[in-house]
């Protein structure tokens, strides 16, 4: 699990598969406006052609400055292309077709999901969710990582 400490160490690394193989470069990071966390990586590479995938930083780990993703490129490549602006933040709508995509639940979903991790229901994000009906389109719980803040 990637930490906010390690948001200035991400900028511009390269993204990895645990089998080792090169996905692309960390173009920028999303965390949650709740609890700060980073949610979701954007990783673009112009050789390969990958316009720019998000994948969630749930389960990754930043190793001798290689993002490590559980993930493999295949999966990382079909994922649903949003938020194709450097600066944009992903939609409610957006985001959930991504948790379904990599097969994750909604944190909002979870329940003591990991005991002292932080992924457990929060109450500002269920109010998000829960006032976000008919405008998940416009509406997000992320922003743009600011490293060193």
């Amino acid at each position: 699990m990637i930490k906010q400490e390690q948001l200035a160490a991400m900028a511009g690394c390269a993204a990895y598969t645990e089998g080792g193989q090169r996905v692309g470069g960390v173009e920028y990071v999303l965390v949650d406006d709740t609890t700060g966390r980073p949610e979701w990586v954007r990783i673009t590479d112009r050789a390969s052609g990958l316009g720019g995938v998000f994948a969630p930083l749930r389960h990754a780990v930043l190793e001798q400055e290689r993002l490590v993703l559980p993930y493999a490129v295949s999966l990382i490549e079909r994922a649903p292309c949003a938020a194709l602006d450097c600066g944009s933040v992903l939609t409610v709508a957006e985001e959930q077709r991504l948790f379904a995509h990599y097969g994750l639940t909604d944190v909002r979903e979870e329940v003591n999901a990991e005991p002292g991790s932080g992924w457990s229901r929060m109450d500002r994000a269920d109010t998000i969710r829960e006032g976000t009906a008919g405008r998940e389109a416009r509406v997000s719980r992320l922003r743009p990582a600011r490293p060193g803040r």
